[in-house]
């Protein structure tokens, strides 16, 4: 009976679906080189060419796609490739999904290695028959192949000249700068930095959600896409903020009571229509996603501009880490990966500690983040949302329309405190507020960008008090 013959270790299918991922959306191209080092690594030859046709096409920065590529097969390449032609290029756009590239590079890659490893250990084992041969040189022979294969299969490479070339674009033209939709927040650090994480933390009551939405609404406004999974409140609810926000007309309690006439329910209608033309493509929200492992599923499917996720104290780990602490600090190493890998912005609500609460002095410092050691250090930007009115009530210098900004943390920047006007029931955080005048020792002191107007006012009232 004839000995079976043993295939070479292969998949057409995931270098097919590779491929057909990559004519989709080229932007996995250089994700998927940390995996695929050369064209070598892909078993037929015609896929060979085809991965070298889409890398001229990346390095002459005119991007993949099935015209491109087409256009740039040869004669001389049909000759040699008979079944390479425009019809099995296309053809490559119905296999894979976008979302596995990752897996189907890693195929490919552990295919070729094996092929690798056959040859170098039939080599191996040809010296190993040669009487001539001495036990150090097979050694050595042996070696190097597992010092090769090591180097091959990290799948890392560096390219000085194109990091230069890279960070003199970054110069010219900042588009890794993400703006906050604060000129205040803008003013500390000109903005969040992509691949890098903001953390906003306050005590329940202070206002950090809604600050939260105001800035996913101003986010969404200069053109990005946000992707904001909601793990406290579900999806409805944060729609009803940002209705209020964009209508402007309508309020909070108003669409909590359900008690809303047909003129407002019009203005409700229009608002909602117009949030979903304007921002279709640019708006993913999800309260179903529960565990670390779901999160990194979806935001690597949809690859947004900027993923707010509130709040990290209640995504589930699955792992069996011993604390909390341990867990919070693989949350922020994942996010950090994540924000790198996608070169995005990531902006994290976090609890801060009950203590704070208890303290004669109320204002949040860095030591009141829960979990705080593995957050202060992998977060670029920390900031406070500290609401004194609710800790003073009518003893607060700043008044019930007034809220805090506590930038805590801004690596590349200046700490500081930004007050914004705040309206709860609106929904609303604003700038250009006119403060609330502070008496102190019988002497009233005004702000410089309070009115003639308001001061007469505020005159007329203590009078009337008096």
């Amino acid at each position: 009976m004839s000995a079976k013959i043993k295939e070479v270790p292969r998949s057409i299918e995931a270098e097919r679906a590779l491929l057909g991922c990559l004519l989709r959306d080229d932007t996995y191209f250089g994700l998927s080189k940390k995996h695929i080092t050369n064209a070598k690594l892909f078993y037929p030859a015609m896929h060979r060419r085809i991965w070298n046709i889409m890398s001229k096409l990346m390095a002459d920065d005119k991007g993949i796609d099935t015209v491109s590529v087409c256009s740039m097969i040869t004669s001389n390449d049909k000759k040699m490739y008979p079944d390479l032609n425009s019809y099995y290029v296309t053809g490559l756009l119905d296999d894979g999904i976008d979302a596995k590239w990752e897996s189907y590079a890693r195929i490919v890659a552990e295919k070729y290695y094996q092929r690798e490893l056959i040859k170098e250990a039939s080599e191996i084992r040809n010296l190993c028959f040669d009487n001539n041969r001495k036990y150090e040189d097979i050694i050595e022979k042996v070696t190097k192949v597992t010092s090769n294969l090591h180097s091959i299969s990290t799948g890392k490479d560096f390219d000085l000249k194109a990091l230069v070339k890279s960070t003199n674009k970054a110069i010219e033209e900042p588009l890794d700068l993400i703006k906050y939709g604060f000129s205040g927040l803008n003013s500390l650090a000109g903005g969040m930095t992509r691949g890098e994480i903001t953390v906003v933390a306050g005590r329940p009551g202070h206002g950090k959600t809604t600050f939260i939405i105001n800035m996913t609404y101003k986010l969404l406004e200069q053109g990005h896409k946000v992707m904001v999974i909601n793990r406290e409140m579900n999806n409805i609810e944060m729609m009803k903020k940002l209705l209020v926000i964009a209508s402007g007309n309508l309020s909070h309690s108003m669409l909590r009571s359900g008690k809303i006439d047909s003129g407002t329910q019009k203005e409700v209608d229009k608002t909602l229509d117009d949030i979903a033309k304007k921002y279709e493509k640019n708006l993913i929200m999800f309260d179903d996603v529960f565990s670390l492992k779901e999160s990194t599923q979806v935001i690597e499917k949809f690859k947004p501009d900027i993923v707010i996720d509130d709040f990290i104290q209640l995504i589930r780990v699955d792992s069996r880490l011993d604390g909390r602490r341990f867990e919070i600090e693989q949350i922020m190493t994942e996010y950090k990966m994540l924000s790198k890998k996608l070169n995005m912005v990531t902006i994290l609500v976090s609890q801060l500690n009950r203590n704070i609460e208890q303290r004669v002095d109320p204002i949040p410092k860095m030591s009141d983040l829960a979990e705080s050691g593995s957050i202060e250090q992998t977060a670029e930007n920390i900031i406070f949302v500290y609401y004194d009115y609710k800790v003073r009530f009518e003893q607060s210098d700043y008044g019930p329309n007034r809220n805090q900004l506590i930038a805590a943390k801004v690596r590349y920047g200046t700490s500081g405190s930004i007050t914004m006007g705040f309206n709860g029931d609106k929904c609303l955080f604003y700038e250009n507020i006119i403060s609330k005048p502070i008496i102190k020792d019988d002497v009233v002191h005004l702000p410089k960008q309070y009115s003639m107007k308001d001061t007469k006012d505020f005159f007329k009232t203590l009078a009337e008090k008096a």
